[in-house]
């Protein structure tokens, strides 16, 4: 294998590194320019002269703080990511300058300039990794993606899924590959193609072609099972010389309980009276517009498989499912009401699930609420479902921003673990704001009514294979 030590690329990240160091002093002169006006290089005071003496430091600290965040890491990178990354690095950086000015006795450096700079410098870094992410893009040529699975199903079901992804990954897809054709697999490693491989790939099969793509420096993706999701972020210790790694509970400590338990009180408090003129709207328009109680209430189950009641405004005519069994809502589904589809469109009929967080049965954010009858069959069906109750349900999660209308029992589990294991609260308030995004955005549902009523029929049993999802709450 022959790699060139230095490459465009690499050339591009280090010009990335610099002009991110020459774009954190610009946020600090126009902050000087705002507050001092023209004469800020020549105050009295000589604050400008305190910002001077603190450059290397601020420098250092960029550099640093890029490299800890892989700043000039686009490969794959996202614009939530880059949102993401610019907070963090400018209130870090913020802090770090607070810090700086009092150690180093500048404190001639005036602090309205540092609390300004802070806006600034999110500004003026999200701006720039945007057009360096742009730029990236233009640098690398589409790369090319080879699935290997073990059946012929299970690659299709990849193909499908993963194919609305691949034009904004630059990826273009090849010709799939079974796991036993090594000959196929090593050609397509050594042409440095991506590999996916497939769930169904037997471990052994999963662990060489893993080392095949360590060897030549590839990229493989996988899909993580159970137990590779305990695996994440595990601590790692040694046993004499024996190196483990340590797999806490898959639950939240006390500590985290307390915390997400106060953070719920708090924005559920606040959701409810901010929210309260569309509650109004909601159940007026509900009373009004059709025949039927104001409320959907459903049982539910939450932490510990807990049964509770949820709490949601009524969007369908009263006995939608007497005719068509338990069915999914599709785009046109006739039993949705006018003003039940708008309730729809604008999220609004979820907002009494605040009170169910209020009074302890839910929280803002967690694994999706399940009916008992459906858990039931999900627990028998898929290994490690059971541990998603570790926590209570949530209004929203992390399977519901990152999943799709159609994904998998199966799929929005693996987020469900992922968000147990990897909890905290800022993981919180990232889901609140991507589930805010996906509110304002267009949403196109996969299925319509009338291929969820073929389904139904076609089935017509008390425990179909496919257990479909309640009407009120899949939409």
């Amino acid at each position: 294998m022959n790699r060139k030590f230095f490459t465009v690329p690499h050339l591009f990240k280090i010009l990335f590194m610099l002009g991110l160091a020459v774009i954190v002093h610009l946020a600090y002169v126009t902050s000087f320019y705002v507050v001092l006006g023209n004469n800020y290089a020549s105050t009295p005071e000589m604050n400008f002269d305190a910002y001077i003496h603190l450059i290397p430091i601020i420098v250092i600290a960029t550099l640093i703080l890029a490299d800890i965040l892989q700043m000039p890491r686009f490969f794959r990178k996202k614009n939530i990511d880059v949102v993401s990354q610019s907070l963090v690095f400018s209130t870090i950086l913020t802090l770090v300058t607070l810090s700086a000015k009092d150690l180093l006795v500048q404190r001639a450096f005036p602090r309205s300039v540092i609390l300004l700079s802070y806006i600034v410098l999110i500004i003026y870094v999200f701006t720039w990794e945007m057009i360096c992410s742009i730029i990236s893009h233009k640098l690398y040529e589409n790369g090319e993606l080879v699935i290997i699975g073990a059946s012929d199903h299970t690659i299709q079901t990849v193909m499908e899924k993963i194919n609305p992804s691949l034009k904004s990954l630059d990826l273009n897809m090849s010709e799939p590959i079974k796991y036993q054709d090594r000959s196929a697999i090593r050609a397509a490693v050594r042409r440095q193609a991506e590999i996916f491989i497939c769930p169904d790939v037997p471990e052994d099969a999963k662990s060489e072609i893993i080392l095949m793509c360590a060897k030549q420096r590839t990229v493989a993706y996988i899909v993580p099972q159970f137990y590779e999701i305990s695996l994440y972020r595990s601590r790692l210790i040694n046993l004499n010389d024996l190196m483990v790694f340590l797999l806490d509970r898959m639950a939240l400590s006390f500590e985290q309980r307390l915390i997400k338990r106060t953070f719920d009180i708090i924005f559920s408090v606040l959701a409810i009276i901010l929210t309260s003129p569309f509650m109004l709207f909601a159940a007026i328009g509900t009373k009004i517009s059709s025949k039927g109680p104001v409320f959907f209430k459903q049982e539910r189950l939450t932490i510990d498989n807990k049964p509770y009641n949820i709490i949601k405004f009524r969007t369908m005519i009263q006995d939608a499912e007497s005719k068509t069994g338990a069915v999914i809502s599709g785009k046109n589904d006739p039993r949705v009401t006018k003003f039940g589809k708008i309730l729809r469109r604008t999220k609004i009929d979820e907002l009494p699930q605040f009170f169910n967080v209020l009074v302890g049965d839910m929280s803002v954010v967690g694994p999706r609420s399940e009916r008992p009858e459906f858990v039931t069959n999900f627990e028998k069906e898929i290994p490690g479902y059971s541990q998603r109750f570790a926590v209570k349900a949530g209004i929203t999660g992390l399977a519901q921003v990152a999943g799709n209308y159609d994904t998998t029992p199966q799929d929005k589990l693996r987020y469900d673990l992922l968000y147990i294991k990897n909890y905290s609260i800022l993981q919180d308030i990232k889901i609140i704001f991507s589930t805010v995004r996906a509110i304002v955005s267009p949403h196109l549902y996969n299925q319509t009514f009338k291929d969820n009523q073929d389904v139904y029929v076609a089935a017509h049993s008390p425990a179909p294979t496919v257990v479909p999802a309640d009407i009120e709450e899949k939409k």
